[in-house]
């Protein structure tokens, strides 16, 4: 009995027993059979938070009845003086307060202010005699000086110095001058200020060392004013 090609147990072909193939990792089967990796699945996108809600707008504290609200608010008053308005209305309920000033009617003359009260006193009359015989040191130290500077200016222009240096103690002279007359004039303000203050004190009957020497001080000091009246 003749066998085929295909019969014999020892020849068979390797594509007839398909289960003899190896199995590789990189054959379809296996790949098919294998789980999927993990990081093939598609990873979601972060939840973004939601912006922050904005705080709710603070009321203004509410304005008391009876109040204009264009009105401004009036500045606390000092302790004192809220102390002061209090007794004054306690005084006013009890009948005690001190009459307003009213103002005048019409017809009828205002009231005549109330008389200025008597500023000569002897204390007055001491300043007033100091500050006569201040002006007149003050008035003797110029005259000094315009004395001084006058001869400087004619040793000056005798020696013939320089035309600049000549100027500038002209003008120096000519300051010192002006200071003269100057004081003259409020020396005699002084001296009228203090002959009427003692007029005053001596029809008043005061007495005391403070005239006398203020006395002596307007006799000194019309010394230095007449010569030059």
């Amino acid at each position: 009995m003749l066998l085929g090609y295909n019969s014999h147990p020892t020849q068979s072909s390797p594509q007839a027993t398909p289960q003899s193939q190896p199995v590789t990792p990189g054959s379809r089967s296996t790949a098919a059979r294998l789980p999927a990796a993990p990081h093939a699945r598609p990873l979601a996108a972060p939840a973004r938070r939601p912006p922050p809600r904005p705080a709710p707008p603070v009321a203004p504290p509410p304005r008391p009845v009876g109040r204009d609200p264009g009105r401004r608010a009036a500045r606390p008053l000092h302790p004192g003086r809220a102390s002061s308005r209090r007794r004054r209305r306690r005084t006013v309920r009890r009948g005690t307060a001190p009459p307003l000033r009213q103002a005048p009617r019409p017809g009828r003359p205002p009231p005549s202010p109330a008389p200025p009260a008597r500023m000569a006193t002897l204390r007055n009359l001491k300043i007033k005699t100091s500050t006569c015989k201040r002006i007149v040191k003050e008035l003797r130290s110029y005259e000094k000086e315009v004395e001084k500077e006058a001869a400087k200016t004619a040793d000056m222009k005798e020696k013939g110095a320089d035309p600049y240096d000549l100027k500038q103690q002209e003008n120096v002279l000519a300051e010192s001058r002006m200071m003269v007359p100057d004081c003259h004039k409020r020396l005699e303000t002084a001296l009228a200020d203090l002959k009427a203050t003692l007029a005053e004190l001596k029809e008043a009957n005061e007495q005391g060392a403070e005239i006398g020497e203020a006395e002596s001080t307007i006799m000194e000091v019309e010394a230095v004013v007449k010569p030059t009246e």
